[in-house]
């Protein structure tokens, strides 16, 4: 009785400290302007996050869908919660009206801050710088690109 109680104990405890580690967010300015994306973060140590992203992109005549991935280091106490900063990878398929297409690979880095307000309710503001190349006959993009962003979630 005292292992099951024992293990009951430490089930809730490892429960508990697992709260604030997670967040689902989704970037609802992006939509205004054809570019729709949804990002999963969560805790890998007290201060570091990774974020894995799907994106899908219709602006221009150029359409598509992209993934990405980065890693945060949070300057505060916790992860989720404050000044961020980290690196970032992206990869994008994309095709125009003619039918051309294209890969496009980024490399970069993000900074922000994450706001947790009540118990669920999140708010990342961030600014980004990436190198954005490609390599396909039809699509030339070999370019620095910036970004703006405001994401909502729920962090539990």
């Amino acid at each position: 009785m005292k292992k099951l109680l024992f293990a009951a104990i430490a089930v809730l405890s490892i429960t508990f400290s697992q709260a604030q580690n997670n967040a689902v967010k989704v970037n609802p300015i992006g939509i205004a302007f054809g570019v729709a994306n949804a990002g999963y973060e969560f805790s890998v140590n007290d201060k570091q996050t990774v974020t894995i992203a799907g994106l899908y992109y219709d602006r221009s005549s150029i359409s598509g869908f992209g993934a990405g991935a980065e890693y945060r280091f949070y300057f505060s106490d916790t992860a989720l919660k404050g000044w961020h900063a980290g690196p970032s990878i992206g990869y994008f398929s994309l095709e125009d009206e003619f039918d051309n297409s294209g890969s496009v690979f980024n490399v970069g880095g993000e900074v922000g801050h994450q706001w947790i307000f009540g118990e669920h309710f999140a708010l990342d503001v961030f600014a980004g710088v990436a190198v954005a190349a490609s390599k396909a006959d039809n699509l030339n993009v070999n370019n620095t690109t910036i970004g703006l962003g405001v994401s909502l979630g729920y962090a539990w």
